[in-house]
């Protein structure tokens, strides 16, 4: 499976359940799509967790295709992607996009709730070995992560060589990783679990990398395509 992120940064624009009906329509008439995720961040009243990592992205699109050929077939130009309702009101350079490989970790949960939280989590950083980094760190993390309590789904996703003609700049992060609970206070509760002390100590036995780590709770709905 193959996944391309695109995620909006515009401090100016606040996204509206309008907005998100909007291009949840356009992006469901994308022929090749498996399925999407649509974020914002999460606005429950409630303490946030990483608030030090800042705000996050103002909307993050996630698409998903089961082969690659499909993926890059919507990244040139004049794709359905080149126009997408919102992302076309956004400038261009506020907007960033990635290719990646997804890598699933099965849960005993059934599918979370509609809308959920994810917890996006981003290394934008370099490893000496990038490899043998994203090796170790599937190998390793994930399985502490789907003991998280009321963990719904678990993914990984690394970069991959790609080439794009759309107008948005080009995501050059190490990895991406996200965690999905039904809502805030679920993640929140499996972040005071002992198995948050289990994720701190395995992190501390990473191979070398540079480059800070950013986490973001977003309110998520999915989005499924023609052909699901």
């Amino acid at each position: 499976m193959w996944t391309l992120f695109i995620l909006a940064g515009a401090s100016q624009i606040r996204i509206s359940r309008a907005d998100v009906a909007e291009i949840r329509d356009a992006v469901r008439r994308i022929s090749s799509l498996a399925h999407a995720r649509i974020m914002v961040p999460d606005q429950s009243p409630a303490e946030q967790p990483f608030a030090a990592d800042g705000r996050g992205p103002e909307f993050a699109l996630q698409l998903y295709f089961e082969s690659r050929a499909a993926a890059d077939a919507l990244l040139t130009v004049g794709s359905e992607l080149a126009h997408l309702g919102l992302l076309s009101r956004m400038p261009p350079h506020e907007v960033t996009h990635q290719l990646m490989q997804v890598r699933s970790f099965p849960t005993e949960a059934a599918a979370p709730a509609e809308p959920c939280l994810t917890f996006l989590v981003t290394y934008p950083g370099t490893a000496e070995d990038t490899r043998h980094w994203l090796d170790y760190y599937d190998k390793n993390h994930p399985p502490i992560m789907v003991r998280f309590p009321a963990i719904r789904e678990v993914e990984t996703y690394r970069p991959v060589e790609w080439t794009s003609a759309l107008p948005y700049a080009r995501g050059t992060v190490l990895q991406r990783n996200k965690v999905v609970f039904d809502k805030l206070a679920d993640l929140v509760a499996a972040l005071a679990s002992p198995v948050m002390a289990e994720m701190r100590a395995d992190g501390r036995t990473f191979p070398p990398f540079t480059g800070k780590t950013t986490h973001f709770p977003m309110t998520t709905w999915r989005v499924d395509g023609l052909n699901t």
